[in-house]
């Protein structure tokens, strides 16, 4: 039997009785008790179902990023007819058009505008494992501080602590629906491009080539806006160093770390996963 595959049950409690710890707070700061963020993946079924099993108050909240992967998004459609959709204000490649440009590991301004612009002043409850990454399992625990440029709060996180078979044993015997992309081997559903999917961007866009399309037409129209103008500090933008977006393009999937000078050049925005207080993320 895999190592901590048979302590489920102990974990489900430990997440029901966390869960209920908190939902006093939850309800004092909001009638509508917890902002659960839900993406449609795996482990956000897995919150969304214990928050249910521990019958506290809470609403369930789908940011769309338009970039999501098709199949997700019908996914959330068919089976979460109750999660509240938070529609973004504008396209994503419209946005990195007009002016944010390709976003990188270090400079995530999509993560804030798509993703954590709502649930201020609320206490939310993430879907977020330690097993996911070792950043993760540094950083974020089961109750956890976080903030971005514009809010702060703490975050409930009740599976943080739980391993992949954990979620999965979880799915299967609460015969939890969950996204056809996963029987296809697929382990990440996020946004399609997103740089923290690395080398991965290339299947995703095998897979998904209009996303592709669209990400390069949204560079092109960043580089053709920014090309020959200064930027905020009076130097020329990055991109004087690429003779066209897609030699630009190709160097951002190269995945390459980002230069010290672009870092700091356009709307920095590290996201809840990178920008926490103290010593918890």
């Amino acid at each position: 039997m895999l190592p901590g595959y048979d302590d489920l049950p102990q974990k489900v409690e430990r997440a029901i009785a966390l869960l209920r710890q908190h939902e006093s707070k939850a309800l004092e700061l909001s009638p509508d008790g917890y902002h659960l963020a839900f993406s449609g993946g795996k482990d956000s079924c897995v919150i969304k179902e214990l928050a249910r099993m521990a019958g506290v108050v809470f609403e369930a909240r789908y940011n769309q990023t338009t970039i999501d992967p098709p199949e997700l998004v019908r996914f959330i459609k068919l089976h979460h007819l109750d999660v509240q959709w938070d529609r973004p204000g504008r396209n994503f490649f419209k946005a990195m058009a007009e002016s944010n440009g390709l976003p990188a590991r270090l400079i995530r301004w999509c993560c804030e505008e798509y993703k954590e612009r709502h649930g201020a002043n609320r206490i939310k409850v993430f879907g977020v494992r330690a097993a996911e990454s070792h950043n993760r399992k540094k950083a974020w625990k089961e109750i956890t501080p976080w903030r971005n440029s514009t809010q702060k709060g703490y975050a409930v996180c009740p599976i943080v602590a739980w391993s992949d078979e954990n979620v999965w044993r979880f799915i299967y015997e609460r015969r939890l629906p969950f996204c056809d992309l996963y029987n296809e081997g697929w382990k990440r559903l996020g946004c399609v491009g997103c740089p923290m999917a690395g080398g991965g961007r290339r299947a995703e866009f095998l897979r998904w080539p209009g996303f592709e399309k669209a990400w390069r037409t949204g560079c092109r129209k960043y580089f053709d806006r920014r090309k020959g103008r200064l930027n905020r500090y009076g130097k020329p933008y990055y991109l004087e160093r690429f003779a066209n977006s897609d030699e630009m393009f190709d160097w951002w999937m190269s995945d390459n770390p980002t230069p010290a000078d672009i870092k700091n050049e356009e709307n920095e925005c590290l996201g809840l996963f990178d920008a926490m207080d103290g010593t918890e993320d």
